[in-house]
């Protein structure tokens, strides 16, 4: 088997040969409830004809289609490279070549896109941005430059947190702990450091155990309990691995071999219980953290390298798109027991017990041989005497 390996459940998923963009995220309806049956999706696109533009669709979770272009924004920044939704819902930031732009989202009627009107200086100007993402709570915004230049601004003011012109020679990846206290960065030659978003300055440098060994992708947990720092590695050119880091000293926990070829990108579930890995050869996995062992397999669902995947937010479906500009979105098997369902097994369990224990009983007492049927009832008879010789008839006869 090529690409991504240790497979327990393959399932084709919504292949949308129509839908063309270069980046993309969800967009969870505002004020929805959890088991809303869909949520928006946006999209970055280039054309030569209609030009570049940010598109909205509905996704389905039922019946896993995206509908028609519902609306659509014209834009005049250039082509669209990074997408990235506030976790409110009420707005997008969409990087270009120089500069980073904040669209709000009004889905008050009917969803639509608007140019934010607030004034963002300090976006302006930066050049391209390989990676852009907010904190879980919204409060901090964070950029990696194509030129190593790392920023972290809070958020809606833009004031800047944290300002590291030379973090790398030219940063791949980005990641906000939780708890909004730490980031973490991969560079494009391998390196990978954390930092200290409060004091600003850098905690650690991962070390790597031999020299061809280089990190890709970072994600920290989501699920609150268990602090680790999830990072993509590459030893030699054939081979990805998932490194597992304890965040309260900075000690590695594990290496676990999940591909035969390097990981493309890397995403972390909102509920922390799954991994999301993209490989170089288009295949898409998903990872069950308490095992680390991959729980479905999505096989070339897209030509070429996976360059963003993006769980829902309620881990019903996860959205990749490709080097080829292909899109796909691919709906998630639960392999993870609920507590209902626990509690079910437990009761049938002890009411088979019980069954067994009966039947155990009933075969035991059919196997005793003195078990006879007693026919008619069978009074006890009193005694008689016992009979004496007449020798001596002063002698009384009895017992």
């Amino acid at each position: 088997m090529r690409g991504l390996r240790r497979v327990k459940y393959t399932r084709p998923s919504t292949r949308n040969e129509d839908v063309r963009a270069i980046c993309g995220a969800w967009a969870p309806r505002v004020g929805s409830v959890t088991d809303s049956p869909s949520a928006f999706v946006l999209f970055g696109s280039e054309d030569e004809d209609e030009g570049n533009a940010v598109t909205v669709r509905d996704f389905d979770f039922d019946t896993e289609t995206l509908s028609d272009i519902i609306h659509a924004i014209s834009i005049e920044d250039g082509r669209p490279l990074r997408l990235v939704v506030h976790p409110s819902g009420d707005g997008v930031i969409c990087s270009f070549a120089n500069s980073c732009k904040f669209f709000e989202i009004n889905s008050k009627g009917s969803w639509k896109l608007k140019a934010s009107e607030r004034e963002l200086p300090l976006l302006q100007g930066l050049g391209v941005q390989n990676c852009i993402c907010f904190s879980g709570d919204g409060s901090l915004l964070a950029t990696g430059g194509k030129d190593g230049h790392l920023r972290v601004f809070a958020w809606p003011t833009c004031q800047v947190v944290l300002d590291e012109p030379q973090a790398h020679r030219s940063i791949q990846d980005i990641d906000i702990s939780l708890d909004a206290a730490y980031l973490a960065s991969t560079a494009e030659d391998g390196a990978c450091r954390v930092w200290d978003i409060v004091k600003g300055v850098s905690v650690t440098q991962l070390q790597r155990e031999t020299q061809d060994e280089k990190f890709g992708y970072c994600r920290f947990s989501r699920d609150g309990t268990q602090a680790f720092l999830f990072v993509s590695i590459t030893k030699g050119s054939s081979s990805g691995y998932i490194g597992v880091w304890n965040m309260m000293d900075w000690s590695k926990l594990g290496l676990k071999k999940l591909a035969d070829v390097p990981i493309s990108s890397l995403s972390v579930s909102r509920d922390g219980k799954s991994l999301g890995l993209g490989s170089i050869e288009g295949d898409v996995a998903v990872i069950l953290v308490r095992r680390m062992e991959t729980t479905q397999l999505i096989e070339n669902a897209h030509s070429s390298a996976v360059t963003v995947l993006e769980f829902s937010k309620h881990g019903r479906s996860i959205l990749s798109l490709g080097a080829d500009t292909t899109v796909r979105v691919s709906r998630l098997e639960n392999s993870e027991w609920k507590e209902w369902q626990l509690y079910l097994v437990l009761v049938g369990m002890i009411l088979l017990s019980g069954l067994l224990f009966l039947l155990f009983f009933k075969s035991s007492l059919s196997d005793d041989f003195w078990q006879l049927p007693m026919g008619r009832i069978q009074p006890a008879q009193t005694p008689e005497p016992e009979w004496c010789p007449p020798s001596n008839l002063d002698d009384t006869c009895g017992l």
